[in-house]
């Protein structure tokens, strides 16, 4: 799997993307964005739900479930998160 990041994004593009999956953005919300975002300029890579917890745990001193991550994002968590936060799969990538 091959991740890239939007190149444009911001916290408009953000809204924009939220407001096309129905998801009204929390102050819970941006903060899991911007550790996902952290996670993939410290990593260069997406997180999967384990990792981005343990980086919340360990770097923030935050405990999380995954289960507080889909109450956020029931619809899918990694994947509307990803395109929230900017960060994109290409299909083309082995």
């Amino acid at each position: 799997m091959c991740t890239k990041t939007t190149k444009k994004w911001d916290k408009k593009f953000a809204k924009s993307i939220a407001q096309q999956l129905n998801i009204n953005m929390t102050k819970q919300h941006w903060k899991i964005i911007f550790y996902m975002r952290e996670f993939y300029q410290k990593y260069n890579i997406k997180p999967t739900i384990r990792l981005l917890l343990t980086f919340i745990k360990k770097e923030k001193n935050i405990f999380l479930t995954s289960q507080d991550l889909f109450i956020l994002f029931p619809k899918g968590f990694i994947k509307y998160a990803s395109q929230i936060s900017g960060l994109t799969t290409k299909n083309d990538c082995f």
